[in-house]
């Protein structure tokens, strides 16, 4: 299988090295199922690795340019639903 996907795998904590290599492509392929899913916590003996996914800045850049093109292309607003506790974002032409 190829990996096309635009996020690459972060992982923090300690204990990294306990972490296979066949279980991060399993925890990667996880994160691609199911897109809901905002970051995992693996336990490894007493401590724990947060494991989440990580865009390149210049990904982040060109979706907030597609988000103000999208706006200013005659619609009359566009709402940016975000997957975690935060209020969706509202944008309008001209903003």
């Amino acid at each position: 299988m190829t990996d096309n996907r635009t996020w690459q795998l972060v992982m923090v904590g300690d204990s990294l090295r306990r972490i296979t290599v066949d279980a991060q492509a399993d925890m990667a392929r996880l994160l691609d199922l199911d897109p809901t899913i905002p970051h995992l916590t693996v336990e490894v003996g007493g401590a724990s690795v947060h494991v989440a996914r990580d865009w390149p800045s210049d990904r982040v850049e060109e979706a907030d340019r597609l988000i103000d093109r999208i706006a200013g292309s005659g619609i009359s607003a566009i709402v940016v639903h975000p997957r975690q506790d935060r209020p969706p974002r509202r944008v309008t032409a001209g903003e």
